[in-house]
């Protein structure tokens, strides 16, 4: 058999709680990662739709000026989300 512990042996361990400063830390950085995965999920979704309206323009003519197209469209979503890839905000 495994080796088991009852329920009431587990509410028995003590377990120390880190100071308040430690918590309010984690907490700050568990906020700031949430924040940016969103982030990158909005960045995903412009990424893709611009492609996607790259090459279907693409399609349509024989334009260099579809690249151009898709990534000033590309560019007014992030600024419409107050993003700038250059820098890490």
């Amino acid at each position: 058999m495994y080796p088991a512990i009852s329920a009431e042996d587990l509410l028995k361990i003590p377990i120390t709680l880190p100071k308040e400063s430690t918590r309010q830390k984690v907490t700050e950085k568990v906020r700031e990662s949430r924040k940016a995965r969103e982030q990158s999920k909005q960045l995903l979704e412009i990424a893709k739709t611009g492609v996607e309206g790259a090459i279907l323009l693409q399609r349509g003519s024989a334009n260099e000026t579809d690249e151009a197209t898709a990534t000033t469209w590309i560019n007014q979503q992030l600024e419409a989300l107050k993003m700038n890839l250059s820098n890490s905000n």
